[in-house]
C-alpha cells in the first residue's frame, strides 16, 4: 500500500483547529494550540497517509487557511 507523508509546519498555523474538527484521525491541536499529526493518538510531525485518505487529507491542505498542512516532498 502506497502512502504519502504529512506534516504541518506550526509557524504558519493559525489555531483555526478546521483540521482537528474535520479530520481528528489525523490532527489535533496541541498544548500551544497549534495542529499537529497524530496516528492514533500518538503525535508524529510526519504521519504517513494510507492512500485511500489521501483525497481527504488534501481537502484539508487546500482549505487550510493558514496553508500550513504540506505533504512532505
Amino acid at each position: 500500500m502506497a502512502t504519502k507523508i504529512a506534516y504541518v509546519d506550526k509557524d504558519n498555523c493559525t489555531s483555526c483547529n478546521q483540521c482537528a474538527d474535520n479530520l481528528p484521525k489525523y490532527f489535533q491541536m496541541d498544548d500551544n494550540d497549534t495542529s499537529e499529526t497524530h496516528i492514533g493518538g500518538e503525535t508524529i510531525n510526519n504521519a504517513a497517509i494510507p492512500e485511500e485518505d489521501w483525497k481527504i487529507v488534501q481537502k484539508e491542505m487546500d482549505e487550510c487557511p493558514g496553508e500550513c498542512i504540506q505533504w512532505k516532498k
